[in-house]
């Protein structure tokens, strides 16, 4: 990288000077006298006669008010630490180019790798997106200048790791949705919505929450896969898209929810539909279910899709006395010399309560994910009644050698599952007839 010489020259050097000639016995620089301050007059303001004597020296030293080139870079680095002492060279000669150590030799008994990477904001945000949830919040507990930056830039850190670790959930479960689980801005940026107010951001506990979303989705979807009960792909984001839903606490919201064609699709509705029987086929197995239908109803009728993780699982709902108070929660009518007592260990005000809209707090009846999707299909004329086989044949046949499927191979080969992610016409998806339904019959990914 070239310098020109006005970064380094002053004005008085610019200015001519009277010098002698070169070959004089006066002017001779014998390079073992390292030129100092008192052998360059001129430096220091004496008059031309002493400093034209030296004759013509290098750029260099005519402008110590400003100093060596790597000395000034060396100097504004911001990674400048003491340098190393090093060892006498009195066997070498001394020039006038011997200068400071480079600026780069760092002491390596007090370098901190951490402390290093917190003088760079961009490198601090890959280190928190690589970081699991819990070694963030303690490092976020632990560290103060760590605090600093993450509150300077709080929601780039926290959806960061959201995309990184869960896109799906992190799209379906808006932050803006859930206000309970946002904080105030740490770094009190105001709100470009509402003025004169500080806009909110999505917190820890907002991560946290979709982190346990997505794992009890997939979860679930493996549970019917040991079963040899197979979903497509797209299983994953339509069982999110009910939980979703089954967060909405009134029928308003919940139908005008499923009324959304980009948010409930033809395609998600038909996985959906297809999900419900695999559930039923499931809870009514002859060897391994010992259930029955009411049971889909009651494990979707709950507030949250763990209740149906955990039965799937057997790690909830174990024994008859569980069950019987989950169906006292949701819509047991007491007799009327039973009302104001409790019932099977169930308080009293809480019986019957579960499938009324606000899960209690209203008097109509809160309709299922279930119910709202079958509605759903029959305004957009769907028909799905007729796919209802191929729904549960699904997962067991292969579409190409139409020969059984083993219970030990949870995917398809390679071609078929690519052939499954494409996605139909949009013409065709939105229609109103079955062509997007057959499209989405034609699906061959499978998750196991």
């Amino acid at each position: 990288m070239s310098c020109p010489l006005s970064a380094i020259l002053n004005d008085r050097d610019r200015s001519p000077q009277p010098s002698t000639p070169l070959h004089s016995p006066d002017n001779e620089v014998h390079p073992q006298t390292p030129i100092n301050s008192q052998n360059s007059g001129h430096l220091h303001g004496e008059s031309s006669t002493q400093s034209a004597s030296y004759g013509i020296l290098p750029p260099f030293q005519l402008s110590p008010c400003k100093g060596n080139l790597y000395h000034r870079r060396a100097l504004s680095s911001p990674t400048r630490v003491p340098a190393l002492p090093t060892p006498p060279r009195s066997d070498l000669p001394v020039y006038w180019f011997d200068g400071d150590p480079p600026s780069h030799e760092m002491d390596f008994d007090r370098f901190n790798v951490f402390t290093a990477l917190l003088k760079h904001p961009e490198l601090v945000f890959e280190l928190a997106k690589c970081l699991s949830l819990e070694d963030l919040i303690s490092l976020y507990a632990i560290s103060k200048d760590f605090h600093f930056i993450v509150n300077g830039h709080y929601t780039t850190i926290i959806l960061s790791q959201a995309i990184a670790k869960a896109p799906e959930s992190s799209e379906i479960f808006q932050y803006k949705c859930y206000k309970n689980l946002c904080i105030i801005d740490p770094a009190a940026r105001e709100n470009a919505e509402i003025p004169d107010k500080f806009r909110c951001v999505p917190s820890f506990r907002w991560l946290r929450f979709i982190l346990h979303r997505e794992r009890v989705v997939d979860e679930i979807i493996a549970s019917l896969a040991a079963e040899v009960h197979r979903l497509p792909r797209r299983a994953s984001s339509v069982l999110k898209k009910i939980w979703f839903t089954m967060d909405l606490g009134d029928n308003a919201r919940r139908i005008g929810l499923i009324h959304n064609k980009k948010f409930w699709t033809n395609r998600d509705l038909f996985v959906a539909t297809m999900f419900f029987i695999k559930l039923d086929m499931r809870f009514t197995d002859p060897i391994d279910g010992n259930g029955e239908m009411s049971l889909r109803k009651l494990l979707l009728a709950q507030r949250s899709l763990s209740s149906l993780l955990a039965a799937l699982n057997r790690t909830g709902v174990l024994n008859e006395l569980e069950l019987l108070q989950m169906y006292v929660r949701w819509k047991y009518k007491p007799a009327p010399e039973h009302r104001g007592m409790s019932i099977v260990g169930v308080p009293p005000e809480e019986v019957g309560k579960g499938h009324l809209e606000g899960w209690g707090l209203g008097t109509r009846k809160l309709l299922r994910p279930d119910e709202l999707v079958m509605r759903e299909s029959v305004r957009r004329n769907l028909d799905f009644h007729k796919r209802y086989m191929d729904m549960m044949v699904w997962g067991y046949i292969d579409s190409k050698t139409l020969e059984d499927i083993p219970a030990d191979k949870p995917v398809m080969d390679d071609e078929t599952t690519e052939s499954s992610e494409e996605d139909t016409d949009p013409a065709t998806e939105d229609s109103e007839g079955e062509p997007g339904v057959q499209a989405v019959g034609q699906e061959d990914a499978v998750v196991g």
